[in-house]
Order: structure tokens, then sequence, then C-alpha cells
């Protein structure tokens, strides 16, 4: 059974329903996919891109226009309420500033996009442990998915299989893989960890754009990050797992696959408590298929201060600009 089909009987609202099935028809050459697993800090990205004035789109709950407008179902209001930006726009069509290129959240695999020709991908990444906790709150406390709660617990619903097949934390690297082996099919890419993120906002999120190749006027990033400080409560912090973990979910966590997965985007799962130091930005290289070096480093941040720094009117440096270039439009 492919994957495709697999999320289409099981996806239960988890990563894949109807009127996301009809937004894929809808991409086009203009659209960068936001990819991440659940519990990453999508909302915190989406409201900050939202707040610049930028079109970022969630096509789990909007219906996608082909002008680049994007009109809210009205089925998903009281979800769409956690996002200041989105929850002030809801009610009617949304005209965004810039409506091109258009940002599109996804939590499915590239498979699901091979036929549209997509401009880039931005893919969000966040401690594993820290990640899929804060999805199963979620999908027990707020999507109150039936499949989810029988689990129990955290511990179970870890070994659970989830809307692909194999169990969250499988799930967690294959996802995570099959993104980093897709850049390459792409215009423009970049890699944004959350803990970076949450740490200097404003210089990551700058960085990434510029990657992306979208320019913003100076003082704007700033006011949107200040905008989102309540998205951003929400979100959580890094490296939370420290005041749950129990020895027996080290155990899940420190065992293969997922900790060769997690080292490869610079998270130790596999340390002591007391040594584990996550790293973003220091992966293990990653290989695909053919053999190739895939280049999955964040886009470069400025120091913890920069979002400070900013704030009161100062430059922000810019990391270098590395857009990964293929022949424009198709994940492989």
């Amino acid at each position: 059974m492919s994957e495709k089909i697999h999320y289409l009987l099981h996806g239960i609202q988890d990563r894949y329903n109807a009127l996301y099935q009809e937004n894929i028809d809808k991409l086009g050459n203009q659209d960068v996919l936001v990819a991440s697993i659940g519990g990453s800090g999508q909302s915190f990205l989406g409201n900050i891109l939202l707040e610049l004035g930028l079109n970022y789109a969630d096509a789990y709950t909007e219906v996608l226009n082909p002008d680049g407008t994007n009109t809210p179902e009205p089925a998903y209001a009281d979800y769409r309420s956690r996002l200041a930006a989105t929850a002030k726009r809801d009610g009617h069509t949304s005209v965004p500033k810039r409506r091109w290129p258009r940002f599109v959240k996804t939590h499915l695999t590239p498979e699901f996009f091979t036929e549209r020709p997509l401009l880039g991908a931005w893919i969000l990444v966040r401690d594993p442990r820290d990640a899929l906790f804060s999805w199963y709150n979620f999908r027990i406390h707020f999507a109150k998915d039936p499949l989810d709660i029988r689990a129990g617990s955290f511990e179970r619903w870890l070994d659970q299989p989830g809307p692909n097949g194999v169990s969250r934390l499988e799930d967690w690297g294959n996802f995570y893989d099959q993104w980093t082996e897709a850049r390459g099919g792409f215009e423009r890419t970049t890699v944004t960890t959350f803990e970076d993120l949450k740490k200097a906002p404003v210089s990551s999120m700058r960085a990434a754009l510029e990657e992306l190749g979208v320019e913003v006027p100076e003082p704007d990033l700033p006011r949107a990050v200040e905008n989102s400080s309540f998205t951003a409560m929400r979100s959580g912090t890094a490296n939370e797992w420290k005041s749950w973990m129990t020895p027996s979910l080290r155990t899940k966590f420190s065992a293969m696959p997922m900790s060769g997965a997690a080292r490869r985007y610079g998270y130790r799962t596999d340390a002591p408590a007391h040594r584990a130091h996550n790293a973003p930005g220091r992966p293990t290289p990653v290989r695909d298929r053919e053999g190739r070096t895939q280049d999955i480093r964040p886009a470069p941040v400025a120091a913890a201060t920069a979002s400070s720094r900013s704030a009161a009117g100062a430059s922000v440096p810019l990391g270098s600009s590395v857009i990964t270039r293929a022949s424009p439009g198709r994940a492989r």
C-alpha cells in the first residue's frame, strides 16, 4: 500500500484532510511549502510571516485561490483562533500585501507534491523529543482524536502506528530524511530549527527569507516578531523534554533509528540527560541514494542577542545566501 493511500485511509485529520487534498491541485510555481512535523513551531513562524504582510496559507483550514488569496473555511474557526494574525483576518477572503510567493503549511512528505511545479521548500525542524511531546498533547487535548486518546499515554502513543503506518518515532526520521533528499528538486530551499527561531527569531527569519529570495524592510521583522510574542509563548521553549523525560522514554529516544535520524539534524537523543547538548546547525552529513552529500544546515543566524539589538534599531547581520537550485519545479 502506498504511503499516500495509507494517509487517506488512516490519517483522520492528522496530516491529510479533504480540503488539503483539493488544495494540492492548486499549488504552482510561486508556492513555497513550509514542511514540519506537528509541534515544531510552525504556528509561530506562520504568525511572523502574516505580520510581515507575506502570504502564509494553512491549506488544512483555508481554500487556496488561483489569484493568491485564501478563504478561511468556517469549520476550522476554533483552530484558527490560536494564531493572532490568522484570527484578525478571518471572516473574509484574505488579501495579503504580497501575494507571492505564497508560503503553504504542510505536514506531508514530498511524495504528495511530485506532480506540482513548486518554487521551493522551507523545512522547519525541532528536537524530536519536544516536537513529538507537543504534537501528542495537541492531538489529545485540542484535536481530541479518538485513536490518539486511546493510546492512554505518551509512551504508548510513540509506539502506536501513525497516519503512515509506522511508529511516531520512526515517522519523525522518515519525514525529515525524505524532505532532505527532496531539496535538490526545488529552485529555492532553506532549513530553520525551532531552537534558532526561539533564541534569535529576527536573525533566523531574515536569514531564511534571504535564502528564499524574499526581502523585507529592516524595521518590519522586529515588529512582526514582537507582534507574534503571544503565539511564541504558546509554541513552547527549547529543551522542555528535560522536565518530563523518564528512563523508559530515554531508552526509546536513544534507540536506533530515532537516535541516528536525530543526530543527522544536530540533536543528541542518545546522550545522558546531564550531557545532552543540542547543536542545530552542526548535523552529521546526510547522503542521498546516489551518494551525494545533502546540505541540511539551517540558514545561518547571528548571535542570540541579535533580536534585542534589532528591536533597538541596530542592523541585523545576515547569513550567507546559499540557494539550492535544480531544474525548477518538481520535488522528487
